[in-house]
């Protein structure tokens, strides 16, 4: 057994509605297909594991969508047991499955606990049912302080809760009012996303016909400094750009995307790492359905990867976190001097340091991480 880490994603793309913000592959109104959808997920992972090996430890499972939280656990425990005929899945840590506030109930919350499901992430996004409406989510704020009240009643201790700023009609004061409101409930960990205009979705229909304007990005940079100095303040540290957490509690499993440690994901759009190719599945639904069917793997593409691929995802990867990117992973794929290398982007860029054998990028500076990152690539 290799000892690379290693984590498992499935995706379940259903949903009640679709937001105007998201680019995720899901589907709206189709609930009445989750039980089929399960058997095909089963089907898919039979098929993969009788073709290919998995020889890492696997310490983290993310059901994510979509709305996950739509199965019922037994729903979830069919795909765990599959999964365990080809997988030791003893050593798993983290557990999480992705839900909407106000769409699950407390007893599916205790259902899910008592399969393993150790950690939810709860789509509150505002705390303003004005801007809630305009996103296109179908809960309130009252629904939020009540699905987080019933996890916390239910027994979980491992609680996410994403935040969007950037929203047009968003004021930094009613961003800050977010903050506070939910830094009152303390989650163990918080996500805060700046609302970004994706092609193929509503939202960038709205701004194309100038229907909706976006927030300048002064406001922007306003609401992201003001989240990092706040939630600093009440203890959450800031790991990754948009991503803070209570000490122990930063997401293991989105730390395996990250660290560009291997993945294996199921179901249609997902895609999977294992150290030398990446590939992706069909992101549609009836398609991965007909593949599965015909005792084929639904893999849309793949894309094997030289050391210069390798190079440019550690450094665009690695410059989101506030720990870096490890140096010594980079001089793997690196044929002249590292050191050379880093004297001369340190000159190019303030905010970007070495230390301890970590790149790295201060706070500020991690603003433009994309930007810099970009500039980096060899």
């Amino acid at each position: 057994m290799h000892n690379l880490k290693a984590g498992i994603y499935i995706h379940i793309p259903f949903c009640h509605a679709k937001c105007i913000y998201c680019d995720f592959y899901s589907v709206a109104d189709r609930n009445d297909e989750i039980p089929e959808f399960v058997d095909l997920i089963c089907t898919e992972i039979d098929l993969f594991f009788t073709k290919n090996e998995a020889p890492w430890h696997f310490d983290t499972i993310f059901f994510g969508g979509g709305t996950p939280s739509l199965l019922e656990a037994s729903s979830i425990e069919k795909i765990i047991s599959t999964l365990n005929k080809y997988l030791d899945l003893s050593n798993i840590e983290e557990f999480t499955v992705e839900t909407n506030p106000g769409e699950i109930e407390y007893n599916r919350l205790k259902d899910f606990l008592s399969i393993g499901v150790n950690r939810l992430s709860l789509g509150f996004q505002s705390f303003d049912d004005n801007l809630l409406s305009f996103l296109g989510r179908l809960h309130s704020s009252k629904d939020c302080i009540k699905t987080y009240e019933n996890a916390r009643k239910a027994g979980f201790g491992n609680i996410n809760a994403d935040l969007i700023f950037d929203i047009p009609g968003q004021t930094i004061e009613r961003w800050k009012q977010d903050l506070k409101t939910l830094v009152e409930l303390e989650p163990e960990h918080i996500s805060t996303y700046s609302l970004t205009v994706e092609k193929q979705t509503n939202l960038f229909k709205l701004v194309q016909a100038g229907r909706v304007t976006m927030p300048s990005e002064t406001l922007d940079i306003s609401m992201y400094t003001h989240s990092l100095d706040f939630l600093k303040q009440k203890k959450y540290l800031q790991y990754e750009i948009s991503n803070h957490s209570k000490e122990d509690y930063t997401c293991k499993h989105n730390l395996h995307y990250w660290k560009n440690d291997p993945y294996i994901s199921f179901g249609p759009s997902a895609h999977s790492y294992d150290m030398n190719k990446r590939w992706w599945n069909i992101n549609n639904l009836t398609q991965y359905s007909k593949s599965i069917k015909n005792n084929e793997l639904p893999i849309q593409n793949e894309e094997l990867l030289t050391d210069k691929d390798h190079f440019n995802e550690l450094i665009f990867n690695g410059l989101r976190m506030q720990s870096g990117v490890k140096i010594e992973n980079l001089e793997k794929y690196y044929n002249d001097s590292i050191t050379d290398y880093i004297d001369l982007n340190m000159k190019k860029w303030d905010g970007l340091n070495y230390e301890n054998g970590f790149f790295f990028l201060d706070d500020n500076a991690r603003l433009l991480a994309d930007e810099i990152a970009s500039d980096l690539f060899i």
